[in-house]
C-alpha cells in the first residue's frame, strides 16, 4: 500500500487499514521513529476502558505488595553484603 504526503505534510490511510484498526475521524494517533521507519499505533478513545482487565489473572495487589516486599528485602541483604 502506498499513500503521498501532501504539501501540507498529510497522508491518507488506507481505508483497509483503518477499518482493520478502527480508525475512525478524530481518532489519535501515536507516531514513532524506529531504525529509520516508522510505526504508528492507533490510540483508544478510552484509555480506562480499553486497559480494563489487562491485569486479570496476575494476581491481587496484596500480592503484588508482598513480592515487592520481599523482593526489596533481597535488594538490602544483597546492599549490605555488597558494602
Amino acid at each position: 500500500m502506498q499513500s503521498k504526503v501532501s504539501v501540507k505534510g498529510q497522508t491518507v490511510i488506507p481505508s483497509e487499514v483503518r477499518k482493520a484498526l478502527g480508525i475512525t475521524p478524530k481518532s489519535l494517533l501515536h507516531w514513532e521513529l524506529q531504525d529509520g521507519v516508522v510505526v504508528v499505533y492507533p490510540l483508544p478513545a478510552d484509555p480506562v476502558k480499553a486497559s480494563l482487565g489487562a491485569l486479570r489473572g496476575k494476581g491481587s495487589f496484596k500480592e503484588f505488595l508482598k513480592e515487592r516486599q520481599a523482593a526489596r528485602q533481597r535488594e538490602r541483604t544483597q546492599e549490605r553484603e555488597g558494602a
